[in-house]
């Protein structure tokens, strides 16, 4: 039995390098490298076992490399391995390496549910599984860069290995766009525009323009700042500045009509807001002394005329003999007025 197993060891390799010779469409320097790679498992050099480098090979079933994944700062990702129409997944492992550390496994999902093998490692309560094969994973830090290994099963004995580079990087700024106005004239203006990040932040500026119409630029060594020479009719264009990470991108964008005429008609702002203020004011002093005016003459006629009172002495009664001393003009009092009221409202109709 064990002769048997070894003749027909020997002549597995021969068997194999006759196949690749007659699979068409492989050219002589493929064979060749595909030959040289068959020999070399044969003398133990290579950790892919024969029958697995022979099948790819042959039915061109290569290992496909890792995906790349891009996350911000912050922010989540969702590593989402692609199966067969059909497939019936099993259970399913998910590890993590990174750079030459040790490959760590981070979760896993079966006929239990999804676990966490170490819920005390780096991922913490950031990993989570929406559904039997995908991997979302929150609050991305810039240490979680790395590759995310996915071992399936499948039914009924079926193993699926797939990879994810993640790479995270930190959020784009709005870039900032700082303007001077170098000189104005009925021809044009000539205006130097810089767009500028924080030191700290790891993207690329760039320039984009409208409509050219006849402006004329030139780009700095750094691609940060232009100088333009813009004529009288291509102050109308927007430029706009592009700061762009592999992660996201941010954009800022000026109107060189607004710049151009701000800077230039200030002067004339200033002369037409100081003759506005020396008008306002003589009117304005104006304006105030007739409402004062108004205020008085419409008081004047509305005055009341205060009642007179009279003093009356106390008297004794009068003796017969005595007669009463006769006003010689009566005088109004308030006492008579109510008097006279009373008596003209007691008096009958006719």
């Amino acid at each position: 039995m064990e002769g048997d197993l070894a003749t027909s060891g020997a002549r597995l390799p021969a068997l194999l390098l006759a196949l690749l010779g007659l699979v068409p469409g492989i050219a002589a320097e493929a064979r060749f490298k595909a030959e040289n790679e068959v020999l070399q498992m044969l003398a133990g050099n290579s950790s892919q076992s024969l029958l697995e480098r022979c099948s790819e090979l042959l039915f061109g079933r290569v290992r496909a490399q890792p995906q790349q994944v891009i996350g911000i700062l912050g922010g989540s990702v969702l590593l989402s391995p692609a199966l067969p129409p059909g497939s019936r997944v099993k259970e399913i492992e998910w590890s993590f390496s990174a750079g030459a550390g040790a490959t760590i496994q981070v979760a896993e999902f079966g006929p239990g549910g999804f676990e966490r093998p170490d819920p005390h490692d780096r991922f913490k309560q950031r990993l989570e599984m929406p559904n039997a094969t995908a991997l979302r994973i929150g609050g991305l830090e810039l240490g979680d860069s790395g590759v995310y290994g996915a071992r399936i099963k499948l039914h009924p004995a079926l193993v699926e290995d797939q990879a994810f580079n993640l790479s995270v990087y930190d959020p784009v700024p709005t870039p900032q766009i700082q303007t001077q106005l170098l000189s104005r004239s009925p021809q044009g203006c000539n205006v130097t525009l810089r767009c500028s990040l924080p030191p700290t932040a790891i993207a690329q500026t760039s320039w984009h323009l409208d409509k050219t119409s006849g402006t004329l630029w030139e780009h700095s060594g750094d691609d940060q700042t232009l100088f333009l020479a813009i004529p009288p009719d291509a102050l109308d264009a927007t430029y706009t500045c592009v700061a762009r990470s592999p992660a996201e991108e941010q954009s800022s964008s000026i109107s060189l009509s607004a710049l151009c005429q701000l800077e230039g008609g200030r002067q004339r702002w200033a002369i037409c807001l100081g003759v506005l203020a020396a008008i306002a004011g003589p009117l304005s002093i104006l304006c105030c002394l007739r409402r004062r005016r108004r205020k008085a003459d419409e008081g004047a006629p509305g005055v009341a005329e205060e009642p007179q009172y009279a003093q009356v002495p106390r008297r004794g009664p009068a003796k017969e003999d005595e007669a009463p001393p006769q006003p010689s003009d009566p005088l109004r009092t308030i006492y008579s007025e109510v008097g006279a009221g009373k008596h003209s409202l007691a008096q009958p109709q006719a």
